[in-house]
């Protein structure tokens, strides 16, 4: 039997769901408070608010439909291919792709993101400096083992694609941050594992230069 209170639940998740593809939001408390003000009113506890794994199986329903277009693969490849030329870019800080690119869930508003690896976040500055690339500097929170900590970032624009950065020390590599929606380490994808899918789109890759580990 449906509630009014499931009902709004329901009517919360799509809303928050549509705001995320449609209007890019990408955090799933602002996502949830715009669609709480939408739908007038708020819940009365938090327990009421649709969970962020609620939120992300909405979204992924929305973007299958989505993806099975032409323009939408097209999309996702230029991406993924702009990802692959800031990695062979930026190779000696041991990149790997993470979220919405690497998991074919990124829509027109999805910026690539990327970890990298250094013993300070200013060698990153500094060849990106001596490059003659331009980019911001951010900070990123991101939950690494029981604790959300804060990360430097850095977002810059490749082949016309904001590519955004968090940096991470050395040992970083060895355990990825946990996921907002299911609190498991997210997946991580190296250079390799990166041209992979982009050969398997069925066109011919790129070539370039970079070495991973």
């Amino acid at each position: 039997m449906t509630t009014p209170d499931s009902r709004r639940r329901i009517l919360l998740t799509q809303e928050a769901a549509r705001l995320m593809v449609e209007e890019g939001i990408k955090d799933f408390g602002v996502a949830k408070r715009k669609a709480s003000r939408h739908l007038g009113g708020g819940p009365r506890n938090t327990k009421d608010l649709p969970t962020n794994r609620e939120i992300q199986d909405e979204v992924e329903l929305r973007l299958r439909m989505y993806r099975d277009t032409p323009d939408s693969r097209a999309h996702l490849r230029n991406l993924r291919e702009a990802a692959l030329d800031a990695m062979r870019f930026l190779a000696e800080f041991r990149p790997r792709l993470v979220g919405s690119v690497l998991d074919g869930t990124a829509t027109e508003h999805s910026d690539v993101n990327l970890h990298l690896f250094a013993e300070t976040p200013e060698d990153v500055e500094i060849f990106l400096h001596d490059s003659g690339i331009p980019f911001e500097r951010a900070v990123h929170r991101r939950q690494v083992g029981k604790e959300a900590d804060e990360f430097p970032a850095i977002a810059l624009v490749v082949d016309g694609v904001r590519v955004t950065a968090t940096i991470f020390p050395p040992e970083g590599i060895r355990q990825a941050p946990r996921s907002s929606v299911t609190g498991k380490p997210v997946e991580r994808a190296k250079i390799p594992q990166v041209e992979a899918l982009i050969a398997e789109e069925g066109e011919p890759l790129p070539t370039g230069t970079g070495t991973d580990d």
